[in-house]
């Protein structure tokens, strides 16, 4: 597999995001070295409102990461060292889904009251805009 590409912490849904922008690398899932295919877990993540896994969404050989267990890492930092066929390389876009484990405290009322409202104010420009 002649050709690579870069692992790296996607966007994290708004409902699990810090303003941090900061996740904690809790355990990688795969060895270096080995081969996975789409879906694959890959690696756990942790930040203050939830704990998640990221699975592949590409397929390769896993060659190398970059950090150890319990380090602090930011979103679209790279974390690990994938080898691909030409065909299986994913350059511009993200490469590796969010699946949610575990919430660990919900987000705040006030932070859903204001995201409402924010929404309603931008539907309103929208219209006036027309």
């Amino acid at each position: 597999m002649p050709f690579w590409y870069f692992l790296r912490i996607p966007k994290l849904p708004s409902d699990v995001t810090h303003q941090s922008n900061a996740v904690e690398v809790r355990e990688y899932l795969i060895r270096e070295g080995t081969l996975f295919e789409v879906g694959a877990p890959i690696v756990v993540i942790e930040n203050y409102w939830a704990m998640m896994r990221l699975c592949s969404i590409g397929r390769g050989i896993f060659r190398k990461t970059f950090f150890d267990h319990h380090e602090n890492v930011r979103i679209g930092d790279p974390i690990g060292i994938v080898a691909a066929d030409g065909d299986d390389l994913i350059y511009d876009r993200e490469n590796l889904e969010v699946e949610i484990l575990k919430v660990k405290r919900p987000r705040p009322k006030v932070m859903e009251a204001a995201r409402e409202v924010m929404r309603e104010n931008a539907e309103v420009l929208r219209r006036l805009a027309d």
